[in-house]
């Protein structure tokens, strides 16, 4: 079973079916960016019964499907012959996306993690809690901007309203534009590329604008808020900004 290292909730997941599953199951997280990007994710979450690997070129990536891990994994059986292309993503189902991957396995292979929890109903941290800080990705303009993101998203819970999601939106559409600019410029995650980890931060921008947006399109029309929603926008954000790709 294959996931490129996307989301940090995909790859602590992955770490986390590793060590449920032993050997009935191999877990493999293949980088997309380079060897150094590798090690530093792998460090960065502690990564020790996945294996921890990278595409060492342009040449070597997939052809006609593939995605990050935070958008849905790969699954094979021991022949090579794969059983899911892409399965629910996360960025879309949140922990129901888990479940999926364990159901799948068993459907397919008869075999289940050694707790008798779901996967991904005991490992994620509550990101609403306000103990639950973003981890730093090392550019202090953009750990400032999260932290300027983190303000807006707290306030928009406690007070949901058009005046305070709007506001709310103006903060990350700037973010999100600042962010893009620093990775084209830097040509961080293969700019330019289909698939790419850049490709796939822009897409988890756009869809997280397009949440906040169909909100404020019912508040506007005076209909009933919705804190689900909001709790929504504020955890897509969280995961999307909690990746060591910004």
């Amino acid at each position: 079973m294959a996931g490129e290292a996307g989301a940090a909730p995909a790859a602590q997941q992955m770490e986390l079916w590793a060590s449920r599953y032993g050997s009935q199951c191999q877990f493999l997280m293949c980088c997309v960016d380079s060897v150094g990007v590798a090690i530093a994710f792998g460090r960065m979450f502690g990564l020790q019964k996945v294996v921890n690997s990278f595409i060492p070129s342009r040449g070597y990536m997939p052809v006609g499907f593939g995605q990050l891990g935070c958008s849905g994994f790969v699954v094979s059986d021991k022949d090579g012959c794969f059983v899911s292309r892409k399965t629910k993503a996360y960025l879309q189902f949140g922990n129901a996306a888990f479940s999926d991957v364990e159901e799948l396995l068993y459907k397919h292979f008869g075999i289940w993690p050694s707790s008798n929890e779901s996967s991904g109903e005991s490992r994620e941290e509550d990101v609403l809690s306000p103990n639950w800080n973003l981890p730093s990705v090392g550019i202090k303009s953009m750990d400032d901007e999260h932290e300027k993101c983190e303000h807006v998203l707290a306030l928009l819970l406690k007070m949901p309203n058009v005046e305070t999601l709007t506001k709310t939106l103006e903060v990350l559409t700037e973010h999100f534009q600042h962010e893009e600019e620093l990775m084209r410029a830097s040509g961080f995650g293969s700019p330019g590329e289909l698939f790419s980890p850049y490709a796939n931060h822009v897409d988890d921008h756009e869809r997280i604008l397009d949440l906040g947006y169909a909100e404020l399109t019912k508040l506007s029309r005076k209909a009933d808020p919705s804190r689900e929603a909001f709790q929504g926008l504020t955890c897509a954000h969280t995961q999307e900004d909690g990746k060591p790709s910004s």
